[in-house]
């Protein structure tokens, strides 16, 4: 007796043996990952107020082990950073006891101090803002008076805690820094003795972000329009002032449109995260050039500290699925930016040398416009 098979019975015999196969294929091996993380950084944070530096962690982890392990990263000339970055892998030291009892806290101090929310761009702070945050009364276990904090996914780089062997740049016996002008895009070339040999290239468009440069313009009502030229590849951005008034309440504003504390979001995010966030108006888009702090914010003391984030693009590399020893490389980027609010200090100091009427006046000024900020912001007075 003969069988006869339908069409449909074709179909389902031929479904079950793609999927029997599939399942049998060996699952890629990821041997090794890599990250880079590239960030330009500008402003006040470079101990010069129209500093520019780019600084570049690299970080590898393995699941081999080495008794003797070492890596470099071979960079391309671009890079103007040397031919060969050492890859440290550290040597985990016991601290000895010194007989000492150990220490042991009582109690931990209440909590005192006054917070002042503002979110938003705009002249006007809408209704409803400040909220004010009593830190003495707050509970444990009640919910957060800041506001929601952004949901996003957290990156988790290479570290000793999750691979078997870990190396990073820079390090104690390689310190050096990117010079302003270095760039990424070329070959690269990641070797060692505990993972696969690593060959990726970067194209203009993973580079370094370009520098942030705020202008601040005073308006007629108080209030400090920021604005920026567009940046190139920049994916989104965040703006936050803080300062603190002459009572000691420290005062907080971000660009979002929905209340969250000021520095809620980490220093890179996923790039889904970040197309969502300027959905949601947490971040602004790409395409903004300027936000306006309210008029409250830019009153509520004599200085406030400035900080602005661009998130940028993000590089993946790895080897192709047939090669036994598989590696992984993702590169991340995005630039920050410190000053005070309403002072173009650049333009500030690049004049003083010129003009003897108000470089009297100015010295006198900068004291002042950090005055105030104290332990809030961890600056000298």
């Amino acid at each position: 007796m003969k069988m006869i098979l339908t069409g449909s019975a074709l179909a389902a015999l031929a479904f079950a043996a793609t999927v029997a196969t599939a399942q049998q294929a060996p699952k890629p091996k990821i041997d090794a990952v890599y990250w880079l993380s590239a960030e330009t950084v500008s402003g006040m944070a470079t101990g010069q107020p129209g500093g520019v530096e780019k600084n570049l962690m690299l970080q590898l982890g393995s699941v081999r082990r080495n008794p003797a392990p070492s890596a470099d990263h071979l960079p391309p000339q671009a890079l103007r950073a040397g031919d060969r970055l050492p890859l440290l892998t550290s040597t985990v030291v016991t601290p000895k006891a010194d007989g000492r009892a150990d220490f042991r806290p009582g109690p931990a101090a209440k909590p005192k101090g006054r917070i002042e929310l503002y979110w938003g761009c705009g002249e006007s702070a809408p209704a409803g803002q400040p909220v004010v945050i009593d830190l003495a009364t707050m509970k444990p276990g009640a919910a957060s008076p800041f506001g929601a904090m952004p949901d996003v996914r957290a990156m988790t780089p290479p570290s000793t805690a999750s691979h078997a062997t870990y190396g990073e740049w820079p390090n104690s016996r390689n310190g050096t820094r990117v010079p302003r002008n270095g760039s990424l895009v070329g070959d690269h070339v990641v070797q060692g003795n505990y993972s696969p040999e690593m060959r990726f290239a970067v194209g203009a468009g993973n580079d370094f972000l370009a520098a942030l440069a705020p202008r601040n313009a005073a308006l007629a009502s108080g209030a400090v329009k920021v604005h920026w030229p567009v940046l190139a590849n920049a994916r989104g951005y965040m703006l936050s002032v803080t300062g603190a008034k002459e009572d000691g309440t420290v005062f907080m504003w971000t660009s979002s449109a929905v209340r969250m504390p000021a520095m809620a979001l980490p220093d890179y995010l996923e790039q889904g995260d970040i197309a969502r966030l300027v959905q949601q108006r947490v971040l602004l888009a790409p395409t903004a050039t300027e936000c306006i702090v309210p008029t409250a914010v830019a009153k509520a003391a004599e200085s406030a500290m400035l900080m602005m984030t661009a998130y940028g693009p993000e590089g993946n590399y790895g080897s192709p699925r047939d090669v036994p020893a598989g590696w992984s490389v993702k590169l991340r980027t995005r630039a920050t930016h410190m000053s005070l609010l309403g002072v173009d200090l650049a333009s500030m100091m690049a004049g003083s040398d010129d003009d003897t009427s108000v470089s009297d006046e100015k010295p006198k000024k900068k004291r002042g416009l950090l005055r105030g900020l104290g332990g809030a912001l961890g600056l000298p007075g």
